[in-house]
C-alpha cells in the first residue's frame, strides 16, 4: 500500500477515542456532528463561546467568573460648564454653582407665606421707599429734558444688564459680557441718534462681533449657548428698553414716556397690594409669588391708571390727539401685556435657579425685578400710539 492509502487508513482508525473521520470514499450518512456527552471538556469548550464576556472589578484578582459575569458598569455622569472643553465634559450640562439659591419647594412656600401676607412691615416700607425714590428721580429727569431722561433710560439698561449676564455668570455660562453691555448700552444711543432704524444696525453688529468673538478664540469654546444667550441679553434688554427713547422722539415725548412708566407702575402696584391682602388662587408655577387675585388686581388698576391719566390731562392724553377713548384702550392692552414681561423674567430666573437678578433695590431685587414688566409695557404703548394716531 501506498504512502497515501496509510494516511487515509490513519484518519479513519478511531483509536483510543472511538471517534474517526469516515474514509473519502464512503458515502455521507447524514448526521449532525456533536460533542460527546462524556468529554466534559468539550461541553465546556462550546459553552463558553455562547456566554458573553465576564466583566471583573478587580481584573487583577483572578474572581471567579461566574461571580462577574452578572456584574453591571454603571456609566459615571460628567457635568459641564459651558465654555469648558466638550471633548472631555457631558454636551447637554453644566456645572452650577451650589451656593445659589435653589428653586425648590422652601422656596415656593415662602412663596405662598408671601400670597398670604407674611412680608414684615420692614420690607413693605422698604419696598414703598424705594418706589418714591425711583419715581422722584424719573420725573425729574423727565422734567428738565429728553436728553436727561435719555441719560437715565440709558444708565438703566446698563444695571439691567450687568445683572443679566451677571446671572448667568453665576450658573455656568460664559457670555461675551463685555460685548453684551456694549450692545444694550449702543441700543438707547443709537435710536435716539438715528432712529427705530438704529435697532436692525445694532442687532446686526452684535452678531458679527460675537460670531468673531468666538472665531478669534476669545470666548473659548461653547459658542452656541453663550452666543444665544448674549444676543437675548441685547434684545430683551436693549431693544425693548430702547421704546422709550422712542417715545421720547414726538412734541410730547416726555409725557408719552410718563404715562407708560404710570401704566407700568400701576400694574405693579395694583397687583402687589391686591395679590397680598386677597392673594389665594396660585397662577402658576413659574412664579410661587403671583395669584390671580394679583393679576386680575394688577389689570384693573392699570386701566384706572389710563382712566386717571385721562382725566387729570397727563401727557398727551388730554384730548389732542388723544381722548379718553384711546386712553382706555392702551390701558386695556396694557393690562394684557403687563403680566406676560412680568412672567417672563420670572420664567427666566426659574431656569436659571435664581430667585433675584440683583439685591440693590431694597424690597424690590434688582433693576431687572423692578423693570421686568415696563420693559413689555414701552413697545406697547409706542406701537399702540402709532396705531391710534
Amino acid at each position: 500500500m501506498n504512502t497515501s492509502d496509510e494516511s487515509d487508513k490513519e484518519l479513519s482508525d478511531p483509536g483510543e477515542d472511538g471517534h474517526a473521520l469516515p474514509h473519502w470514499t464512503e458515502e455521507g450518512t447524514g448526521q449532525v456532528p456533536r460533542v460527546s456527552s462524556e468529554s466534559s471538556d468539550g461541553l465546556d469548550t462550546w459553552t463558553s463561546l455562547s456566554s458573553g464576556p465576564n466583566w471583573a472589578d478587580d481584573p487583577q484578582g483572578g474572581t471567579d467568573p461566574a461571580a462577574t459575569s452578572s456584574t453591571q458598569v454603571t456609566p459615571k455622569r460628567v457635568d459641564l460648564t459651558i465654555g469648558g472643553d466638550p471633548s472631555s465634559e457631558d454636551f447637554f450640562s453644566y456645572e452650577q454653582n451650589k451656593t445659589l439659591p435653589e428653586v425648590t419647594d422652601s422656596i415656593i412656600s415662602e412663596g405662598k407665606k408671601s400670597r398670604r401676607g407674611s412680608g414684615t412691615p420692614n420690607d413693605l416700607l422698604a419696598r414703598i421707599g424705594t418706589a418714591i425714590v425711583l419715581s422722584g428721580v424719573a420725573i425729574l429727569c423727565l422734567a428738565i429734558s429728553k436728553l436727561l431722561s435719555l441719560v437715565l433710560i440709558t444708565l438703566v439698561l446698563l444695571l439691567a444688564a450687568s445683572e443679566f449676564f451677571g446671572s448667568l455668570r453665576k450658573v455656568g455660562y460664559q457670555p461675551a459680557t463685555l460685548l453684551g453691555i456694549l450692545g444694550v448700552v449702543a441700543m438707547p444711543l443709537s435710536v435716539y441718534w438715528r432712529g427705530e432704524g438704529a435697532i436692525g444696525l445694532v442687532l446686526f453688529l452684535s452678531i458679527l462681533a460675537g460670531i468673531l468673538w468666538y472665531l478669534l478664540g476669545v470666548g473659548g469654546s461653547r459658542p452656541v449657548p453663550n452666543l444665544a444667550v448674549v444676543i437675548l441679553g441685547i434684545v430683551y434688554i436693549g431693544v425693548l428698553g430702547s421704546f422709550g427713547v422712542l417715545l421720547l422722539d414726538s412734541p410730547e415725548g416726555r409725557g408719552l414716556l410718563f404715562a407708560a412708566i404710570l401704566l407700568g407702575a400701576g400694574y405693579d402696584i395694583g397687583g402687589y397690594f391686591i395679590g397680598r391682602a386677597l392673594g389665594r388662587s396660585p397662577l402658576t408655577d413659574i412664579s410661587p409669588n403671583k395669584t390671580l387675585e394679583g393679576l386680575l388686581g394688577g389689570a384693573i388698576s392699570t386701566v384706572g391708571v389710563s382712566v386717571l391719566i385721562s382725566l387729570f390731562d397727563v401727557g398727551p392724553f388730554d384730548g389732542d390727539p388723544f381722548g379718553f377713548s384711546d386712553a382706555l384702550i392702551i390701558g386695556i392692552v396694557v393690562a394684557f401685556i403687563a403680566p406676560i414681561g412680568d412672567l417672563a423674567e420670572s420664567l427666566i430666573k426659574r431656569d436659571l435657579r435664581i430667585k433675584d437678578m440683583g439685591t440693590s433695590l431694597p424690597g424690590h431685587g434688582g433693576i431687572l425685578d423692578r423693570c421686568d414688566a415696563l420693559l413689555f409695557v414701552l413697545p406697547t404703548v409706542y406701537f399702540m400710539v402709532r396705531i391710534l394716531a
